[in-house]
């Protein structure tokens, strides 16, 4: 094998090994050159895999030399090398750690890894689309103009390379700090290191320093595609999201389905003003109304999309990071606002809205 295969059978090794990519899943990509990318093959798991499996593909995805199908998610590595042309090898595997944080709603907090802020900085999370679909690799390639290392939702970690150690090191990176918050987060959680601290850690390395998320890498999604809302039913039913009244009272279950950690029972008064203003750079925030009526606005700030919604009792609205919102009242309001993280204050971006 010359040096590039024996690499790249090596970290295939590796990624096996260590759970990175358990039976066929993950796959691997690095250029050979300018117009040549060597692949992970179907349906292989990367225990078995010798040199005769791999295959050459173009940057279009066909088929140059090798025998079989390239691997099912190669769309996302050919886009990686469309907006980023630099870069030698792409790594997609499916690590525990960091794949039980976004199964669980969360993200990869970096503020208590400085090892991360360092090396690879702001670590986002592409929404979920399904696997091996068209929609994964649209989904995730803005973030790739930007960032260096990705989680997807519900689907693991994309680490992209300046060579084939390069991308595997990264890999490693996102995982070890994934385990370290989780495993902090069961001592107590994770202590974020002073904010001076981190100023620094942002001045010696990484994406740390790049626009904010929402200003630049957010994916060009329609701003209806970011927002749920749902009117829960008016239901008996046991167990089930619902409004209920019967001779003992009035029953809301809000939420039966979504990762919440900080609950707020408001309260707005008609004319009196304003809530919010601002957007999320990595927080899901939900607003739920109890009673009254409310006017939740939404923005989108890289598109310009506007979007009002009127809501009443039993409305229910999830909105994903990078909408800018603010909600008012309509009549005397009664509404829980609910975030799927705690607060922190380097998390919210002021928004203007303007009357248009």
């Amino acid at each position: 094998m010359d040096n590039t295969r024996e690499l790249f059978i090596k970290i295939c090794r590796m990624a096996w090994e260590r759970g990175y990519m358990a039976a066929t899943d993950g796959n691997i990509t690095c250029r050979l050159d300018q117009d040549r990318l060597l692949v992970t093959p179907s349906g292989r798991s990367k225990a078995l895999i010798t040199e005769d499996d791999l295959l050459e593909v173009d940057l279009k995805g066909k088929v140059l030399s090798g025998k079989g199908r390239p691997s099912s998610e190669l769309a996302v590595h050919l886009a990686a090398y469309e907006v980023r042309p630099e870069i030698q090898s792409v790594v997609h595997a499916h690590p525990p750690f960091a794949t039980a944080l976004t199964a669980s709603g969360r993200g990869l907090d970096i503020k208590s890894v400085p090892e991360v802020m360092v090396g690879l900085g702001r670590v986002p999370v592409v929404p979920y689309a399904t696997t091996g679909s068209p929609e994964l690799a649209q989904a995730v390639k803005p973030y790739f103009r930007d960032y260096d290392g990705v989680l997807l939702d519900h689907h693991g970690t994309v680490a992209l390379g300046s060579n084939l150690e390069n991308a595997w090191a990264r890999t490693e990176k996102l995982e070890t700090a994934s385990r370290v918050v989780v495993e902090a987060e069961r001592l107590g959680g994770a202590i974020p290191l002073p904010a001076g601290e981190r100023a620094l850690l942002r001045k010696k390395g990484g994406r740390e320093n790049q626009p904010p998320l929402h200003a630049k890498a957010r994916p060009q999604l329609d701003l209806a595609q970011r927002v749920e809302l749902k009117t829960l039913p008016y239901t008996s039913g046991f167990a089930v999201e619902k409004q209920w009244q019967d001779n003992r009272g009035q029953v809301h279950l809000i939420i039966d389905d979504l990762p919440v950690c900080r609950i707020c029972l408001l309260t707005l008064n008609q004319g009196s003003g304003y809530r919010g203003g601002h957007v999320h750079q990595k927080k899901n925030e939900g607003f739920y109304v109890v009673s009254g009526q409310a006017r939740v606005e939404l923005a989108c700030p890289e598109t310009g999309q506007r979007q009002t919604y009127d809501l009443g009792p039993g409305s229910r609205l999830w909105m994903q990071p990078g909408v800018a919102h603010r909600i008012s009242a309509l009549s005397d309001l009664c509404f829980v606002e609910f975030t799927d993280s705690s607060y922190d204050p380097e998390d919210d971006i002021k928004f203007e809205f303007t009357n248009q």
